[in-house]
């Protein structure tokens, strides 16, 4: 009787923490986890501000379009002993001991490159490409965080699901034991009936507190997968629906629109072909204007000329052209060209891994929605055997063991109608993924 008391305590005792955290906080479903994970989520965040950086880089100042003005401003002084002759033998020799020489120059200079063979086009173009690529990889990441936020979910849901049955176990295992201790002391059971009763209580009380203690664990990684404290607590809902106008061909015309995936094997085409361009424009000449406004005096002690000072306008045009770089250009683009062919091959490479996972993940689901009308069949003459079993067990037609396998066949099909609930859910939520449209 120590036995069963100390059994008995532990499962009320895990039966009251289950409880407990079931009211904590409000109920927690799929949309709510999505919601969550995209507020929360580090990695999001992360991204988030990825997207900003490359969308300051890709302006038209950043490829050359706009002109670049400086401006510059310097005074040198020097003091020295001089000494001049001139050939001129009417100029008389200068001699001056520590003579001060002065120099002042101030200008703004503006440069600006009137043609580049394209450059300025195509680096703009691998800008705006770079920050459409860090939109992608945002969207990317987004879904990678929802997809493991939900699929935590589920696995906390089964695990709640096993706590529940586990729970069962325990409560159909004490229910045996208490009639088999009563028919024990009545001289109508052996002794060996109510050993195994006592074992098989045991083990269902040890499961039930494993079970609750892997649901908490879980718990705690779906807080980390939404970006919650892991101390976050809410009640799981068990209830969700299936979408059951998912259509094959529809899914794929969605799939080549919207799969973050195949939109990034296309951008990285998009982005071989401006660096080809880039590459190419090398071979073409560069002009450039510049321009400025200066202003220069100097003043000198020991000098034939004693100041001198200028101010004014400047302009000139520059025209430049490579004539021969060893090769350097033609191995550039040459690598470009390559460049190109390979992420093209890539984009083919996406599509038929797209297309494969996509049907694979379609035909789970199409199999996962039937099997769980078999196994709710199951379910339903599982508890009728159980009932009649039980029935037998207490007018000793049976013995525990016979009636201890009815109840593992009915808590296994009740369980296995759960867990083949989640698994259609989790690939409803792999169609999703796939198709391009778990985040919207």
């Amino acid at each position: 009787m120590r036995l069963y008391k100390y059994i008995c305590t532990l499962f009320f005792l895990a039966l009251s923490i289950q409880i407990a955290n079931a009211q904590e906080d409000n109920t927690l479903d799929i949309e709510g986890a999505i919601s969550k994970t995209l507020e929360n989520n580090f990695d999001i965040s992360l991204s988030k501000n990825n997207v900003k950086s490359t969308n300051i880089d890709a302006v038209m100042a950043n490829a050359g379009y706009l002109p670049t003005v400086s401006a510059n401003a310097s005074y040198e002084y020097s003091s020295s002993n001089t000494n001049l002759s001139f050939n001129d033998p009417n100029q008389p020799e200068i001699n001056a001991n520590g003579a001060v020489t002065e120099n002042i120059n101030a200008g703004i200079m503006v440069n600006y490159n009137i043609y580049s063979g394209g450059r300025r086009k195509h680096t703009f173009g691998k800008l705006k490409n770079t920050a459409y690529l860090s939109e992608l990889q945002l969207k990317q990441q987004m879904e990678q965080s929802v997809f493991t936020a939900v699929t935590q979910y589920l696995n906390a849901l089964r695990l709640k699901e096993s706590v529940r049955i586990s729970a069962t176990s325990v409560e159909i295992s004490r229910s045996r034991y208490e009639r088999a201790s009563s028919n024990y002391a009545f001289g109508a059971m052996s002794k060996l009936e109510l050993l195994n009763a006592e074992v098989d209580l045991r083990n269902d009380s040890t499961n039930y507190v494993q079970a609750q203690l892997d649901y908490k664990k879980s718990l705690r990684d779906l807080n980390n997968a939404m970006g919650l404290p892991p101390d976050s607590t809410y009640a799981l809902s068990s209830d969700f629906t299936f979408d059951t106008d998912l259509l094959a061909d529809s899914l794929l015309l969605k799939a080549l629109e919207q799969n973050t995936a195949y939109l990034l094997a296309r951008n990285q085409v998009r982005s071989a072909e401006l660096d080809e361009k880039i590459a190419s424009s090398d071979y073409l000449p560069s002009l450039d204007l510049s321009g400025g406004y200066t202003y220069s005096d100097a003043s000198y002690d020991a000098n034939f000329i004693r100041s001198q000072s200028s101010l004014g306008w400047n302009a000139g045009v520059t025209l430049s052209y490579n004539i021969f770089d060893a090769g350097t250009r033609k191995r550039a683009r040459e690598k470009a060209e390559i460049q190109i062919v390979n992420q093209r091959v890539a984009v083919n490479q996406t599509i038929n891994t797209l297309k494969t996972d996509l049907l694979k993940a379609y035909d789970d689901y199409q199999s996962s929605l039937s099997l769980i009308t078999l196994l709710e069949e199951n379910v339903e003459t599982a508890i009728l055997n159980y009932e009649r079993s039980a029935e037998a067990f207490s007018t000793g037609q049976i013995t525990g063991i016979e009636l201890r396998e009815a109840q593992l066949n009915l808590l296994n099909a009740q369980f296995n109608v759960s867990a083949q609930r989640i698994q259609a859910k989790l690939a409803e939520v792999n169609l999703h993924f796939y198709s391009g449209t778990l985040v919207e």
